[in-house]
């Protein structure tokens, strides 16, 4: 089974700062007279930058101790720095919530891993590592046809991905389905999945 290689860490740039720019920020500028009220637009737009930069970098900090905790396998100190994550608000919540859901899935919370799969799908119903990784939960859930159904969908997203097939193969190859489980190891390697090849090679000549 493959799992997917989402460990990035995330730098201040001009896109994280152009989707920051869009988030609802408080305004506690307090004007005292009508000489400040010529420079009070400014003011508060230089407070907001603060406040948004602020909220990029606290984001970013706490996104990427939570990927450098989940290298290290200490998933549950990473699903805490996850949720603070979350409560800052990130323009890449589908991102964090997947993440998170594989952290919940390696210290073996299957049914947390589905639900925060399920919550990054809400923002985003084409986004394909929210399925990827929810089909890895449910196999090791065991619902094998569920499983499948989500990697159906991600190469329906992407014909091309070659790690959804060589996992729709596995799942298929533990239900007993060994002509379909050939049948997706070819395709994987015919993308150029050098362990899709090992595994037909293996099996299914």
């Amino acid at each position: 089974m493959k799992l997917r290689k989402t460990l990035i860490s995330l730098g201040i740039s001009a896109a994280t700062a152009t989707g920051l720019s869009l988030l609802k920020v408080n305004k506690d500028l307090v004007v005292g007279s009508t000489a400040v009220v010529v420079g009070a637009g400014l003011m508060i737009a230089l407070k907001d930058k603060i406040e948004l930069n602020k909220k990029a970098r606290d984001y970013e900090y706490f996104f990427n101790r939570a990927q450098d905790k989940f290298e290290l396998a200490d998933y549950e100190e990473a699903i805490l720095d996850y949720n603070k994550a979350l409560e800052l608000s990130p323009t890449e919540i589908c991102l964090v919530y997947s993440m998170r859901g594989n952290a919940k899935r390696n210290s073996g919370d299957f049914e947390g891993a589905i639900s925060d799969q399920n919550k990054a799908l809400d923002f985003d119903p084409l986004y394909a590592d929210g399925y990827f990784n929810r089909g890895i939960a449910k196999f090791k859930k065991g619902d094998f046809d569920d499983a499948i159904e989500d990697y159906s969908q991600v190469i329906k997203i992407n014909p091309k991905d070659s790690d959804a097939f060589f996992n729709r193969g596995h799942v298929k190859k533990e239900m007993g389905e060994m002509k379909g489980a050939c049948e997706d190891w070819r395709k994987a390697a015919e993308l150029g999945d050098d362990d899709a090849a090992k595994f037909f090679r293996e099996n299914c000549e």
